[in-house]
């Protein structure tokens, strides 16, 4: 699940944007929905950052054909690329 928000830092309210919910292969699938970015290593204090990852662009399509909310004056689903292994959008996002 992925859930973008909007926080008003003048009132402090959240402000939901667009839910996602899909199954994603993991990146050691024949066909992984993600992409391994790296960890980097502060050279100074030897500290590494969180392993990264990124969907790739099945992967985001995925994402997004399971949108359960989605804010139409904040997201424009019209200029998303698509790239599907098969199957046709959800009939809400046409």
């Amino acid at each position: 699940m992925v859930a973008c928000y909007l926080i008003d830092r003048e009132t402090c309210h959240i402000k939901f944007v667009h839910i996602m919910l899909a199954v994603l292969n993991g990146h050691a699938h024949a066909q992984p929905d993600w992409t391994y970015v790296g960890s980097k290593v502060n050279a100074v204090t030897g500290s590494r950052r969180t392993e990264t990852y990124n969907t790739n662009l099945v992967g985001t399509k995925k994402l997004r054909d399971g949108s359960v909310y989605l804010d139409p004056t904040m997201v424009i689903f019209k200029r998303w690329r698509a790239k599907r292994l098969g199957g046709k959008p959800p009939h809400a996002l046409l």
